[in-house]
């Protein structure tokens, strides 16, 4: 089934009226900041690859842990501008969920809280595009953590590296076809090590490259937005 074109009219709607919403500070700043325009063909855009790392995955309930983050263009990325946040949890780490993500709460005693780590982030995501594999991830954590804060939401314009693929490229898959491993493997990109909030933020942001390289077909930010 053919998705609708990005709704750039709700879109607009949407950051204005959080923008209103957003006390003076670090959120407020970020929507002053703006967002490119939905016509900036894809080679002009300032992208930032973004994953969180979580205790869980309720929005409201489960632990910000880490974010990871580095700048890219759409042929490129900027090793050098990668950054790691770390984030204290309000509680101790469950161990089933330290399995996952590896970051123990020893890890996390020098951690930002979470307010911390906002004033932190939202900076470096001014202005820019941010790129997530599957990012309902992404924008639900950063939402949530925004409401708590500022009591104002996160807009933001994003691109899904897996909503990308699935509507650029459709066809049969596995069931976990569409994972950021699998889909790197099939652009013969290397394996890296899963669930560290830098590396898959790095992977995430060599993967929207070789996508736009396949697709080759000069598309705007619209064209490429989450819908």
């Amino acid at each position: 089934m053919m998705l609708p074109p990005f709704n750039a009219w709700r879109f607009s709607r949407r950051f204005d009226a959080a923008r209103k919403a957003a006390p003076e500070g670090p959120l407020r700043d970020f929507y002053e900041a703006g967002h490119p325009g939905f016509a900036t063909p894809v080679e002009d855009l300032e992208m930032i690859a973004i994953d969180l790392e979580t205790d869980g995955l309720d929005f409201d309930h489960s632990a910000l842990l880490e974010a990871g983050l580095v700048a890219m263009r759409h042929d490129r990325v900027f090793a050098g501008t990668g950054k790691r946040i770390r984030i204290r949890p309000p509680a101790a780490l469950s161990e089933a969920s330290v399995v996952i993500h590896r970051i123990t709460d020893e890890a996390l005693k020098d951690a930002l809280d979470e307010e911390a780590a906002l004033a932190k982030l939202l900076p470096m995501l001014a202005g820019k595009v941010l790129v997530a594999h599957f990012a309902e991830i992404e924008t639900g954590f950063l939402d949530a953590a925004c409401r708590r804060v500022y009591d104002a939401p996160f807009i933001a314009p994003f691109v899904c590296t897996m909503a990308l693929e699935n509507r650029w490229f459709p066809r049969p898959r596995a069931a976990d076809g569409l994972r950021l491993a699998k889909l790197r493997a099939q652009y013969g990109l290397p394996a890296y090590r899963g669930h560290d909030g830098l590396v898959d933020a790095l992977a995430c942001a060599e993967l929207l490259i070789a996508q736009l390289a396949v697709r080759n077909s000069g598309p705007t930010l619209g064209d490429i937005l989450r819908r």
